[in-house]
């Protein structure tokens, strides 16, 4: 009699194993063996975080701003008093008590938003945890705020300013005169021969009607004559800034105070430019 397997070989149905075969199912089998006696000492070995804030990109802050909005949205329905104002933490000192320098700008201003929320519940009703967490970012009454520093003319009545665009940069000295303009010791239309690039550095003093009242000594160097100009018109509008403190709103509102940060962009895989692309040929 044959067998059941044998059987069904002469009908079709099932193969003679193959050597290879034997060998795959030789290898799982070790593979398999060699995992299971593994696994307990994976499971020693792996380190779990204490804290899911672990994987975040700061988290100390990411800490420390849960635990505000948890209290924020435990004590929402606290009545509030919009009038209380506090001052807190500056970034500086934030940065250093979370003892993270990886803290960015923003991180600070989301705390002193979440802050000043809390701040905002009625003081009658303040409980008890959230003055402890204020306390801790409230900025100490005898701690002085950093003292901006006013420029003012030296002692020959110039003001020193410093402007930049794209590669360029620019060290002017302006004084009342009678508009005499020297760039690197030359005069401004032999050293700017374009009529554009003249009327871009003499942008400022047109904007606060003072053309031909101030010699300007400007010292340049880096970039084209594209950003040079640039720089020049900038450090100009901040002098003006000096020698008249009340013209700031309207050169602020004309650009003049703000570097322009636009620069080249880079030329991509593909294309002749930053966005031009080879001519298209159908066939």
């Amino acid at each position: 009699m044959f067998s059941i397997t044998s059987g069904l070989r002469r009908l079709g149905l099932c193969s003679r194993p193959t050597i290879q075969s034997l060998r795959f199912q030789s290898t799982i089998k070790s593979s398999d063996s060699i995992i299971q006696a593994y696994i307990p000492q994976l499971e020693q070995k792996r380190i779990i975080p204490v804290d899911n804030t672990y994987y975040d990109e700061s988290p100390p802050h990411e800490k420390i701003m849960r635990d505000l909005n948890d209290l924020l949205r435990k004590y929402v329905t606290l009545p509030r008093d919009d009038s209380k104002v506090n001052k807190w933490l500056t970034f500086d000192q934030y940065q250093g008590l979370a003892k993270d320098p990886r803290l960015r700008p923003g991180n600070h201003r989301d705390l002193v938003k979440v802050l000043s929320r809390l701040n905002k519940i009625d003081s009658q009703l303040m409980p008890e945890e959230i003055e402890t967490q204020l306390k801790k970012f409230a900025r100490a009454q005898g701690q002085k705020e950093e003292v901006k520093v006013i420029r003012k003319l030296d002692e020959f009545g110039r003001s020193k300013t410093i402007g930049g665009r794209k590669a360029a940069t620019a060290m002017v000295y302006m004084s009342k005169g009678s508009g005499e303009i020297l760039v690197n010791g030359r005069p401004l239309n032999k050293e700017f021969k374009r009529l554009a690039e003249r009327e871009e550095i003499l942008y400022p003093l047109k904007v606060v009607e003072s053309e031909g009242e101030y010699n300007i000594f400007i010292t340049v160097e880096g970039g084209g004559f594209s950003g040079k100009a640039g720089a020049i018109a900038n450090a100009i509008g901040k002098g003006l800034v000096i020698h008249n403190p009340l013209l700031k709103p309207r050169l602020y509102k004309a650009g003049c105070m703000s570097r322009d940060n636009r620069r080249k962009e880079r030329k991509k895989p593909g294309k002749r430019k930053a966005r031009k692309s080879p001519t298209w040929v159908k066939r």
